[in-house]
């Protein structure tokens, strides 16, 4: 499951520069504050101008992660995970009549998810994999025309700030 789901998005980025329009691309970090240090990094490319309309849609791929210790009488515990998924995400900011520093938008994807328990009496530290739907909305403030800051929540990392780099 995990090697397909990096071989859908691999594909996936490799062929959407090909219908990505020019000034709405960008890489960017995450750090999510509910789940107490989901680290992300995502690439959001436009893929506006194929839309029926010009429709503002971005197509996001993004990869996250969480570790957390445990201490316990028996030892220390870790459980980790690693979600990669992609996203459609609909740009709302076109809609404001005036102020396009702020973009408010929403998406739904897909993701695929591994974790991992281990410690002193775990027999068995790889759990299973598991995917499911991603849900995301939030809004982006323009700071420069290249950096932008981002807050969103999502079911995977909860609230999460961010910045994004845009070229």
């Amino acid at each position: 499951m995990k090697r397909i789901v990096i071989a859908a998005l691999l594909s996936g980025v490799v062929a959407l520069p090909a219908v990505a329009a020019e000034g709405k691309n960008s890489i960017g970090i995450n750090y999510g504050f509910d789940n107490n240090g989901v680290v992300g990094v995502q690439g959001e490319i436009d893929i506006s101008s194929s839309m029926p309309n010009k429709a503002p849609v971005l197509v996001q791929v993004f990869w996250k992660n969480y570790s957390k210790d445990y201490n316990s009488g028996a030892g220390v515990y870790q459980y980790s995970y690693n979600a990669f998924g992609a996203a459609a995400i609909y740009d709302f900011g076109s809609l404001l009549p005036q102020d396009r520093k702020l973009r408010p938008y929403a998406g739904v994807g897909l993701y695929g998810l591994n974790s991992n328990y281990s410690g002193p009496y775990v027999a068995f530290p790889a759990g299973p994999d598991s995917g499911g739907l991603y849900v995301t909305a939030g809004a982006k403030y323009d700071l420069t025309p290249q950096v932008s800051a981002d807050l969103n929540l999502n079911n995977i990392g909860g609230l999460t700030i961010g910045v994004d780099f845009n070229f």
